[in-house]
């Protein structure tokens, strides 16, 4: 029993590094170099044969076995032959220090050569392959290995006069297929989350395909509507029995138009570049305010009654014009969300480091879904909107390192929350 347990336990001490290496550090090789992408994968193998040298099984005196190979073979598939010498000289210069009789240190250091030979001559076997066909390749090579073991270990015993019975070939056709199966079983997960992290790029990809495609076509209709009616208007213009009147009005109505194609450009600018200009210290009441002075009229028009409760000293780090830009957005969708009347509070207050400001209308509510999909592109719940201004809302407040929160009940009402940081409230006084 205690056999197996010690090579149950070296299975567990090769598999659990391949586990977190792909959890914790895969991700990040795609912005290194290649030398530090060798470097991440010889280091755990190195560490990984010297956790399974710590916790060996020994079969007769000066005679360690354990699973030390198998983190050297994947650094000869994953990383080559370089990083694998480097992690064959740190198993080499511990298993001199554990010591033994000489022959048990000489074979051992004439199998690693003869498994870095085996390895290298089957990594096209093993890697870029089909997955199945390659696990394959690597428990074969598992299997040469144990046999490679269990020769070497054969001619050891025999030159140092200890009798072959029946536990030494049940022990070695034991280790045998162990070592197979952990090692095919490793190269295994590993090629799999390869081929997932493989797809996962590239759907990436595709949905910042799909997106671009979006915004182009999007960004090509909303400035086809006011150019044509632009357009339009000129060519009126151009007639010469049309009254001064007349022109005058048609000449407003295109710089109309050309404005609101303008802001449609200054939107789609303001979401692919967040950088916010001229950021300050701000008071966030003071623009809150401000926000509301320009949309008092449309809630007035709307039958909207809008509430406050501000306090002072809401300091945040923010750019004045985007800010006020997202307010005014927020409020008038909250009077939309209203389209029979009602009521509209703004709360303002600090709350440790963040300053939190609600929004809340008692309208028509949303949808789980629909919360879900504010801020993507061209997303609105108005049948006549873009998407535009919450979207580009959503992306000014993440830029200062804010965030929104939703919540909302159809039927009932929607209450947007924002959490910006801000400095103490003990640094005001």
């Amino acid at each position: 029993m205690d056999v197996i347990k010690q090579l149950l336990f070296n299975m567990l001490i090769i598999i659990t590094p391949v586990m977190a290496y792909h959890v914790f550090w895969a991700e990040r090789n795609y912005s290194m170099n290649q030398s530090a992408k060798y470097r991440n994968v010889a280091v755990p193998a190195a560490v990984t044969a010297l956790l399974c040298m710590l916790y060996p099984f020994q079969f007769a005196n000066g005679f360690l076995y354990d699973f030390r190979f198998i983190p050297l073979s994947i650094c000869i598939l994953y990383a080559g032959l370089l990083p694998a010498l480097g992690v064959a000289a740190v198993i080499i210069v511990y298993r001199f220090y554990l010591g033994g009789s000489p022959e048990a240190l000489i074979l051992s250091v004439v199998l690693i050569g003869l498994l870095i030979l085996l390895v290298h001559l089957a990594k096209p076997y093993i890697i870029g392959r089909d997955r199945i066909r390659g696990t394959a390749a690597a428990c074969i090579v598992g299997l040469i290995t144990g046999i490679f073991s269990t020769v070497f270990s054969c001619a050891a015993f025999l030159l140092v006069g200890i009798p072959l019975n029946a536990s030494f070939w049940m022990y070695f056709g034991l280790y045998s297929l162990l070592y197979a199966c952990t090692f095919a079983f490793a190269v295994y997960v590993i090629e799999q989350m390869i081929i997932n992290a493989n797809k996962r790029n590239h759907n990436q990809q595709v949905d910042k395909m799909n997106v671009l495609s979006d915004l182009a076509a999007s960004f090509a209709h909303e400035i086809r509507n006011p150019m044509t009616v632009a357009r339009g208007f000129m060519q009126i213009l151009k007639q010469p029995d049309i009254s001064e009147d007349k022109r005058n009005l048609y000449t407003s109505m295109v710089v109309e138009e050309i404005d609101k194609a303008q802001s449609i450009v200054n939107d789609y600018l303001a979401f692919a570049k967040p950088q916010l200009e001229a950021i300050e210290l701000v008071d966030a009441k003071a623009l809150i305010q401000q926000a509301l002075q320009s949309i008092e009229p449309y809630a007035k028009l709307c039958r909207v009654e809008v509430e406050t409760e501000l306090e002072d000293k809401m300091i945040i780090s923010a750019n004045k014009e985007k800010f006020v830009q997202c307010m005014v957005h927020l409020f008038k969708n909250g009077i939309e969300a209203m389209p029979g009347g009602g009521r509209l509070r703004i709360i303002g207050t600090v709350q440790s480091r963040s300053v939190c400001i609600d929004i809340i209308d008692h309208g028509v509510g949303m949808t789980p879904e629909e919360i879900r999909r504010l801020g993507t592109p061209f997303y609105s719940t108005r049948d006549k909107g873009t998407g535009l201004g919450m979207m580009v809302t959503f992306r000014v407040i993440q830029t200062i390192r804010g965030k929104i929160d939703v919540t909302s009940e159809v039927g009932k009402g929607t209450c947007f929350s924002l959490m910006i940081p801000t400095l103490h409230t003990t640094s005001y006084h």
